[in-house]
């Protein structure tokens, strides 16, 4: 059964959330953002290690962390190939140096996300389905956890509205059409999002004037 601790982090309000199943399947980390502390002590109570870091896009508030943690832990870390360019180039990254707490440090990706709409990843013994939702970045992706109905939008889709557009690489049309293709997805979904609280695909859509599905 999966267990989602939720860490609010940084001067952004950056959800980063670590994933527990079984004892010994290890963790898996989304989003690890600005306060590396406080997203140690979180893995150290689990009892359980991380075995991958996976980013649903590269912008700095959602990525800090992910270097530091490589280093300790030697989990991969995962991204889209249209945002690997922003983990060495803390520019298209949005580094906001008077903000953060953690310095930028430039790293190479371990693996990138299949450049497909839609993409299978299976780690260890999680599988995850991984959805291509660009937008708010040309690489942003929604992580799916079908048999857990659980879903990790990243900054595409919140509970109340949605990420920005008007950084580097933002696109107001993708984003809208990435939006409209999570909103057909299960009602009984929770969908954790990049910033602000969970809630349910039913409640979202609805905002969204979108019936369930």
């Amino acid at each position: 059964m999966l267990r989602v601790t939720t860490l609010c982090l940084g001067a952004y309000g950056e959800n980063c959330y670590i994933l527990e199943g079984r004892p010994g399947d290890g963790l898996l980390i989304i989003d690890p953002g600005d306060d590396l502390a406080q997203i140690e002590r979180a893995i150290g109570q689990t009892g359980e290690k991380p075995i991958a870091l996976l980013l649903t896009h590269g912008h700095f508030d959602h990525t800090l962390a992910a270097a530091p943690l490589r280093d300790r832990y030697g989990a991969p870390v995962y991204i889209h190939p249209l945002d690997r360019h922003m983990l060495a180039d803390p520019t298209a990254a949005v580094m906001d140096e008077g903000a953060a707490r953690l310095p930028f440090v430039p790293i190479e990706p371990d693996a990138t996300y299949p450049p497909q709409d839609r993409f299978e990843l299976t780690i260890g013994a999680w599988k995850v389905t991984g959805l291509h939702t660009p937008g708010h970045t040309p690489g942003g992706v929604s992580l799916l956890l079908t048999d857990d109905r659980a879903l990790f939008t990243g900054d595409t889709l919140f509970s109340y509205g949605y990420g920005r557009y008007d950084f580097p690489g933002g696109d107001v049309r993708a984003l809208m059409k990435s939006i409209r293709g999570l909103l057909t997805l299960d009602g009984d979904l929770t969908v954790y999002s990049g910033h602000g609280e969970k809630d349910s695909m039913a409640r979202i859509a609805a905002r969204w004037g979108v019936a369930g599905a």
